[in-house]
């Protein structure tokens, strides 16, 4: 029987960024970054666990911010500038799935760009399946958010393994019994999944 990995998406299946988006927008929009933040604190916070949809909460920030498109303009802009897909860490997505594991993305995200990142980039195409933080209701610093994915595997958290690039994560998830590793580079990726 195959082993059950979970991979991060931003960081690990997307490649870096070199800076969080707020600071690409602060900078290239010339808005301060104090009214930036409280979108990405508060309401961006909430919709990544799903409790309401980025459209409706956007439109005000947006008019705050003098953006001259519209909603669905900026989601563009936003998700374009963080889609640089890793192709090695894909080619061991695909190894390990063709030897017979089963391969899921573990990622905190709201649904409007884990739509993008599954349907406009392809990685429903690539991966066996997803778990967001806006579909769990819960993100990756909660324990719960482990427990659910291992409850709709039907697996033991024990029978997790987890790759993030963010030590937080790893820590919460290794506290939990899961197997988990800090991603660095797609060469340690690759040794450590064999």
């Amino acid at each position: 029987m195959g082993k059950e990995y979970l991979i991060d998406v931003d960081g690990v299946v997307v490649k870096p960024r070199h800076k969080y988006f707020s600071q690409k927008l602060s900078e290239e929009h010339n808005i301060p970054m104090d009214e930036v933040l409280p979108f990405f604190k508060g309401d961006y916070k909430r919709a990544a666990i799903g409790e309401v949809d980025i459209r409706e909460v956007l439109p005000p920030y947006l008019q705050k911010w003098n953006w001259q498109g519209t909603v669905d303009e900026f989601l563009d802009y936003w998700f374009e500038s963080e889609k640089d897909l890793d192709q090695k860490v894909l080619e061991v997505v695909k190894s390990l799935r063709e030897s017979g594991n089963r391969v899921h993305l573990a990622s905190d995200n709201e649904a409007n760009r884990a739509k993008y990142l599954m349907e406009k980039l392809g990685l429903k195409d690539i991966f066996d399946s997803a778990f967001f933080s806006s579909d769990l209701g819960v993100t990756k610093s909660d324990p719960e958010f482990f427990r659910k994915i291992a409850e709709k595997l039907e697996v033991s958290v024990t029978e997790l393994n987890y790759w993030d690039d963010d030590q937080k994560n790893v820590d919460v998830a290794s506290a939990l019994g899961v197997t988990a590793h800090l991603y660095t580079t797609p060469e340690k990726f690759e040794v450590e999944v064999k």
